[in-house]
């Protein structure tokens, strides 16, 4: 199936059926049986197969609470505050894993905690990869404020087994969890909440421990300048990554190259390594839209080295703050290639205006698109 037929009828499936009830409904774990509540496109949007701002026009004139509208926004502005500050990607890939070994550590990632909740999302992560979003809100503060681990390394984990990881979505939903982006107002899970919202399916719920909150170090960080468009001859070819594979209007550009290298990364930076089914997954993903682009070949990391020997400049779908970007600048850097990157005009226009919090980008957001 095309993929992006197969993403676009995920979405409109649940627009037409589920819309209308997800601000009731949507804060609900029900188990992996019944997921009916939530819309299940995430997979599709970390890859862009789904458009973001695609969405959020579909949902202009539907979504009367714009609650689902809103969980769209999040995305977009986890994705331009990564932007802005991107020094805390650089200290989230400072934290040592090899530096930490526990008991606690290796039981929290066998899902051998006795915590019957966590251990039930560990194995959905690795069987299914994939989490309601409520669940890995528990589950990171239960990671953090319960068994005290590192919240670098819970991302990490869900980075490894999410379907949809997105090194913005994930990295800045952990920190905000920990208490690190809202000025050390930490999310605390609580028996209440869990046992409401997944209609008591779990006993013997823990409290986070009081001792532990408060305790994560939070360096000031300033923002940085956002990207400026370099103006290099164009080369004749073209990579693209997997984060960004939507190419609708986009065959004038494909066209004016000989080749358009669609690149596999399956292993990223600071040595993590996807889970087979994560790789196998955007392998699929990829030798879909590769059907779809005559003059493409797919690439994986491994032979990036060989192809850019032969390139003093080459032009890239700039693919954000994260372990692609940090791939292609080790190679660049050491070939000594320049790179002319290729923005999405939205992602310029938007990343503007989040540099503070969510309710003052989402204000702007409404604003300039009379929603």
């Amino acid at each position: 199936m095309n993929i992006f037929k197969e993403a676009n009828d995920k979405l409109d499936n649940f627009i037409s059926n589920n819309l209308i009830s997800y601000h009731r409904l949507r804060n609900y774990d029900y188990g992996i049986e019944n997921r009916s509540n939530v819309s299940q496109i995430s997979k599709y949007t970390s890859h862009r197969i789904l458009y973001e701002y695609d969405i959020i026009k579909r949902l202009k004139n539907i979504d009367v609470k714009k609650i689902f509208t809103n969980e769209i926004l999040w995305r977009i502005y986890w994705k331009g505050y990564l932007e802005n500050y991107n020094s805390l990607w650089i200290e989230y890939k400072a934290f040592k894993a090899k530096s930490y070994h526990s008991n606690e550590l290796k039981a929290a990632e066998e899902g051998k905690t006795g915590i019957e909740c966590f251990d039930d999302w560990i194995e959905e992560l690795r069987e299914n990869n994939y989490l309601h979003n409520h669940s890995r809100m528990w589950f990171a503060s239960l990671w953090i404020f319960t068994l005290g681990l590192p919240w670098q390394l819970g991302a990490r984990l869900f980075m490894r087994h999410l379907l949809d990881g997105d090194a913005a979505s994930n990295t800045l939903s952990w920190r905000w969890v920990a208490g690190m982006h809202t000025n050390n107002k930490p999310y605390i899970a609580s028996k209440e909440n869990i046992k409401k919202y997944t209609v008591n399916r779990f006993e013997k719920i823990p409290i986070c421990m009081p001792k532990r909150i408060n305790s994560l170090k939070n360096i000031l960080h300033q923002s940085n300048s956002l990207p400026i468009i370099k103006s290099f001859p164009n080369s004749n070819i073209l990579i693209m990554f997997d984060n960004d594979l939507n190419i609708i209007n986009r065959s004038k550009l494909f066209n004016s190259y000989s080749k358009v290298y669609i690149l596999h990364n399956n292993i990223m930076s600071s040595g993590l390594q996807l889970s087979a089914k994560v790789s196998e997954f955007k392998r699929e993903v990829i030798e879909s839209v590769n059907k779809l682009i005559p003059n493409s070949v797919i690439i994986k990391s491994d032979d990036l080295d060989i192809l850019l020997r032969d390139y003093k400049y080459i032009d890239i779908i700039y693919p954000g703050v994260g372990h692609n970007l940090d791939l292609i600048n080790q190679y660049t850097h050491l070939n000594k290639i320049d790179v002319n990157y290729i923005y999405r005009d939205e992602d310029l226009t938007y990343w503007n205006h989040t540099k503070s919090g969510f309710y003052k980008f989402k204000t702007s957001f409404y604003k300039l698109n009379n929603i």
